[in-house]
C-alpha cells in the first residue's frame, strides 16, 4: 500500500475537481493551473493504481466506475483535512483579507475590484484601507499592498507597480493660467503630499531634475496624504505631483491632465506581501495574479 508520505496528493486534487466539474478545463480554471498540468496530473494517477479513471471523448471526460469510487472516497478525503486545518487556524475560511493604503486603495484597486469579483464569485475579498503597515502574522490579513523600498523579510514578495511622478493639473486651470514649461509652475500653486519619508521623491526632486531648483517646492498647499492633493488637483486649486497609478484613470478620463514631458522614477515601489507558507493558497494566488494583470494593463508593472 502507499504510505500516506507518498500519497500524490496533488494529483487527488486535480483528480477530484476534474471529477467533479466533468471537465479538466473547469478544473483547471478552479485550481489555476493549465488543464495539459490537469491532465498529466490524472494520467500519472491511473499508471500510480493500474486504473483507468476516465473515458476521454473528443470534447468531454466521463468517470469510469473506478473513477466514481475513487472521487466519493477522495471527496470525503480532502473535506476531512480541510475541516482539520480550519480547526487549528481556530477558523474557518472568511474573506480574502487586502490591506492597502487609502490612496492607492481609492485611486486604483476599488475601482477595479468589480473585475476580479466578476471572475471569481467565489471569493469574497474584503479591502483593509491604512497607511500603516500590516503585521500579516498578527493581524487578520491575506494579502498586503506595501509602498517601500523592501526589503521585506519574513514575506513572500512580489513587486507590482513601478512608480513614475509627474505634475498633473485640471484642464480648467489651463483656461486662467499658462503652464507651458516647467518653469511657469513659479506662477502656480504647488499641492503635496507631506507625510512623506525622507528618502521619498518629492516636488523639490522634479524641480531639480526639470532645471528649475530656485523654485520653492514647500509652498503652496499641504495635504495629509496623496488622495486629498489630487482632489484638489481635479478640483482646479492648483497643480499636484502624482504617482501615475494614482491618477491614471483621470488621464485617461480627461480629468486631469499631464503637464510636461518629464517623469522621474520613484523611489519607493508598491509590492504585494504575504506569508511565505500562504503564498501559493488558491485565493492568494489568484489575487495576486489578477493584480499583476491589471498593473501590466495599465502600464504600470516593473519591466
Amino acid at each position: 500500500m502507499n504510505p500516506i508520505g507518498r500519497l500524490p496528493l496533488n494529483a487527488l486534487r486535480a483528480f477530484e475537481a476534474a471529477a467533479r466539474h466533468q471537465s479538466f478545463l473547469k478544473a483547471a480554471d478552479e485550481l489555476a493551473v493549465t488543464p495539459g498540468a490537469v491532465s498529466r496530473h490524472i494520467k500519472a494517477l491511473e499508471i500510480e493504481l493500474g486504473l483507468r479513471l476516465f473515458e476521454r471523448f473528443n470534447r468531454a471526460v466521463r468517470l469510469t466506475p473506478e473513477g466514481e469510487q475513487l472521487a466519493e472516497g477522495v471527496r470525503r478525503g480532502l473535506a476531512a483535512m480541510q475541516d482539520a486545518v480550519a480547526e487549528v487556524q481556530g477558523r474557518r475560511a472568511g474573506p480574502l483579507a487586502v490591506s492597502v493604503m487609502h490612496s492607492l486603495a481609492a485611486r486604483w484597486l476599488v475601482p477595479r475590484i468589480t473585475d476580479f469579483q466578476q471572475r471569481y464569485p467565489d471569493i469574497q475579498v474584503m479591502v483593509s484601507a491604512s497607511d500603516f503597515a500590516a503585521d500579516l502574522v498578527r493581524d487578520p490579513i491575506d494579502i498586503a499592498i506595501r509602498f517601500g523600498t523592501g526589503p521585506y523579510p519574513g514575506y513572500a514578495v512580489t513587486q507590482l507597480i513601478a512608480t513614475r511622478m509627474f505634475p498633473v493639473c485640471s484642464p480648467r486651470l489651463l483656461e486662467t493660467q499658462v503652464l507651458r514649461e516647467p518653469r511657469d509652475l513659479a506662477h502656480a500653486l504647488l499641492l503635496a503630499d507631506v507625510h512623506v519619508t525622507p528618502d521619498e521623491t518629492t516636488w523639490r526632486h522634479w524641480l531639480e531634475a526639470a532645471g528649475v531648483p530656485e523654485i520653492d517646492a514647500n509652498r503652496g498647499l499641504q495635504f495629509s496624504n496623496t488622495y486629498l492633493a489630487i482632489e484638489a488637483a481635479l478640483a482646479g486649486r492648483g497643480v499636484a505631483l502624482a504617482q501615475e497609478a494614482m491618477v491614471v484613470d483621470e488621464l485617461a478620463a480627461g480629468r486631469l491632465v499631464r503637464l510636461f514631458d518629464l517623469a522621474i522614477p520613484g523611489t519607493h515601489g508598491h509590492s504585494i506581501l504575504t506569508l511565505p507558507e500562504k503564498a501559493e493558497l488558491p485565493a492568494i494566488r489568484r489575487f495576486r495574479a489578477w493584480l499583476i494583470e491589471q498593473a501590466k494593463r495599465d502600464g504600470l508593472y516593473p519591466e
